[in-house]
C-alpha cells in the first residue's frame, strides 16, 4: 500500500511540475490570433462609424434640399397669387425639389403608369398614396400636377420654411381626431375640386407607415367620401422601396 501511495504522489508531483513549467514558458508568449481579432474588431467599428457619418451627411443634404425647394416656392408665391394660381406654388417647389435631389443626392424615381397622372392636369382629381418615409417628398416632386394641394398633418404647418411654404401654397392641414378640423378640411376640399379645379393629394393611411412587408394601415374614409360627393376620379399611387430610407 505504501509503495502504491508513493507512486501516486510522485505522479501528481510530476504533473504539477510540468504544468508550472508550461505556465512559466507561456507567460512571455504572444498569440497572433488575438491581435488579428482585435484588428478586425477595430476595422468593423471604423466601418460602422463611416456608415453612420455617411447616413447623417445624406440626411443633412436631404433636409437642405427641402429648405431650398421651400424657399423657391415661397419666392414664386407672390407672382402666382397675382395671377390667381396659388396652388401652382406647390408645383414650383416640387420641381425645385426634383432638380435638387437629382443633382445633389443623385436620387431618381422610376414612375410606372405616369400617363395616368396626366388626368390630374386635365381635370381635378383625388390622388391617394401610401406614405412610407420622408423620401416620399421626392417622388411627389416627380409626379406632382401643375395645380394641386396636399393634405398634411397639422404639425407640419408649424415647421419653419416647409410649413411656411405649404401655407403659401394653399395646402390643407388636419388635426386627427378633431371633428371640427375634419369638417373644415372637407369643406375646403369641396371648394378646391368644384370651383377652383384643383387636384388634391391625400394619404388615406393617416400617417407614415414604414412597413417592410408592404402591409397597409386601415384607410381613412375621407378621400373616398369626397370622391363620392364631387364625382372626382381617384388616382391610386403605390410607393415602394422608400420604407428603409429616412423613415
Amino acid at each position: 500500500m505504501s509503495s502504491c501511495r508513493e507512486a501516486e504522489l510522485q505522479s501528481i508531483g510530476q504533473q504539477t511540475y510540468y504544468y508550472s513549467q508550461n505556465q512559466n514558458q507561456n507567460q512571455g508568449r504572444t498569440y497572433p490570433h488575438a491581435h488579428t481579432a482585435s484588428r478586425f474588431m477595430g476595422l468593423e467599428l471604423l466601418y460602422r462609424a463611416l456608415c453612420w457619418a455617411a447616413f447623417y451627411t445624406q440626411l443633412a443634404l436631404f433636409l437642405q434640399c427641402i429648405l431650398l425647394a421651400s424657399a423657391a416656392g415661397m419666392l414664386a408665391s407672390p407672382l402666382l397669387r397675382m395671377v390667381r394660381r396659388t396652388a401652382s406654388t406647390n408645383w414650383v417647389g416640387a420641381r425645385a425639389m426634383r432638380v435638387l435631389t437629382e443633382h445633389v443626392l443623385g436620387i431618381t424615381v422610376d414612375v410606372d403608369g405616369a400617363e395616368n397622372l396626366l388626368r390630374a392636369s386635365e381635370a381635378p382629381c383625388i390622388i391617394v398614396a401610401n406614405h412610407q418615409s420622408l423620401l416620399d417628398t421626392v417622388w411627389l416632386a416627380w409626379v406632382f400636377p401643375r395645380s394641386a394641394v396636399i393634405v398634411a398633418n397639422m404639425f407640419v404647418r408649424r415647421l419653419p420654411m416647409l410649413g411656411w411654404f405649404m401655407r403659401l401654397g394653399g395646402n390643407l392641414f388636419v388635426r386627427q381626431g378633431d371633428k371640427q378640423s375634419v369638417r373644415a378640411l372637407f369643406e375646403t376640399s369641396l371648394r378646391y375640386l368644384e370651383h377652383e379645379r384643383t387636384s388634391i393629394v391625400m394619404f388615406p393611411e393617416g400617417r407614415r407607415n414604414p412597413s417592410e412587408a408592404g402591409v397597409l394601415l386601415d384607410f381613412k374614409k375621407g378621400a373616398f367620401y369626397l370622391a363620392y360627393c364631387t364625382h372626382a376620379p381617384i388616382i391610386p399611387v403605390a410607393v415602394q422601396c422608400t420604407h428603409a430610407l429616412y423613415s
